[in-house]
């Protein structure tokens, strides 16, 4: 139904959209008035559901996460445009690869806390969406409960299905507060590494990232051995698929919760800002350099710094060599 309602309302937004595009060559920039609002887009979900009893037994939250979820898109499109880029337009969903489902403006009533009154469970939180089958979730680190406590506003759940598992995703506000001027008083200095993933100023290492495929390899041997073109094969490949999917999986969620712990515990971080796409090309340790997922983590942390408000320098790694500190250089090293 998600995957059915974006569809409809990207197909109508691009046929607008190219058919003012054909009559107006010269105009560089599409009008405002005939491109449809959030707010019309949701007056227009409300006869949608008006006339199908299906949405109309629904939680209209749901299908207000839709609408925003175009919206994203239709911004990052124009976005494109502005840049002077070839834009592409949004894609259509298939609705066996709509794996999210957006619940904005979520209500208090939808989120029923370990202990509290209709759930006598003391570990699991319990989410109750009309028409969404009820579920039951897990506060890892009791990231949640801490949010809520310190005054965050719940903004939105997203109910996602990944590969591994069918994960229950909170996007909160935090209330403003002062940031700490000046210098960071406790800050770090990261050095990336083959033998540590990472070393850290304070003596902390990491280590070295050893990526398990011994699924993916099992069924690479199982498809090997399948017969080209039966139907024996077509399975096979998609759980090799699955498999590499699920590798995916773990290795993201392992440099998020490292990143997590990194800003959590610091409040500056410098990192070596490595040619890591001139190293891939390298024969030379080129497959260790992928198994460690620097590029990845360094993304993760610089996003998460920035969303903390923490202070996140990238450095050459000529300045932070054991040489370059012993020939006395000018330039502060991170690792001292």
């Amino acid at each position: 139904m998600c995957s059915d309602l974006y569809n409809a309302v990207l197909e109508s937004w691009r046929g607008n959209y190219a058919w003012w595009m054909e009559h107006n060559p010269g105009m560089e920039k599409f009008p405002v008035e005939r491109s449809q609002s959030h707010y019309d887009r949701v007056k227009m979900f409300t006869g949608v559901r008006a006339d199908h009893p299906e949405w109309e037994r629904l939680s209209v939250n749901v299908g207000r996460g839709v609408l925003c979820r175009f919206g994203r898109a239709t911004r990052a499109f124009y976005k494109r445009c502005a840049d002077g880029r070839k834009p592409g337009y949004p894609r259509f969903k298939s609705r066996y690869r709509w794996r999210t489902i957006e619940i904005p403006d979520a209500s208090t009533s939808m989120r029923i806390a370990p202990g509290s009154p209709g759930n006598g469970s003391a570990v699991w939180w319990r989410l109750r969406v009309k028409g969404v089958p009820r579920l039951r979730f897990r506060d890892k680190h009791h990231r949640l409960a801490t949010a809520l406590g310190s005054g965050a506003e719940l903004k939105e759940l997203r109910v996602v299905r990944t590969p591994l598992r069918t994960e229950v995703q909170a996007v909160l506000k935090h209330p403003l507060c002062d940031m700490p001027a000046g210098e960071p008083t406790n800050p770090v200095g990261i050095d990336l590494g083959l033998k540590h993933r990472l070393v850290v100023s304070d003596g902390t290492c990491v280590p070295a990232r050893r990526p398990d495929r011994t699924a993916i390899k099992g069924a690479q041997r199982k498809l090997s051995r399948a017969q080209e073109g039966s139907n024996t094969r077509r399975k096979r490949a998609r759980t090799l698929a699955r498999a590499h999917r699920r590798e995916k999986e773990r290795a993201v969620q392992a440099d998020f919760r490292l990143a997590h712990l990194l800003v959590s515990t610091y409040d500056g971080i410098a990192t070596e800002d490595l040619n890591i796409a001139g190293m891939l090309k390298s024969k030379m340790f080129s497959r260790q350099i992928s198994d460690q997922r620097w590029a990845s983590l360094v993304d993760m942390l610089g996003y998460k710094t920035w969303k903390a408000g923490i202070r996140h320098v990238r450095v050459d790694p000529r300045r932070t060599s054991p040489h370059a500190r012993s020939a006395g250089t000018d330039r502060p090293c991170p690792s001292t």
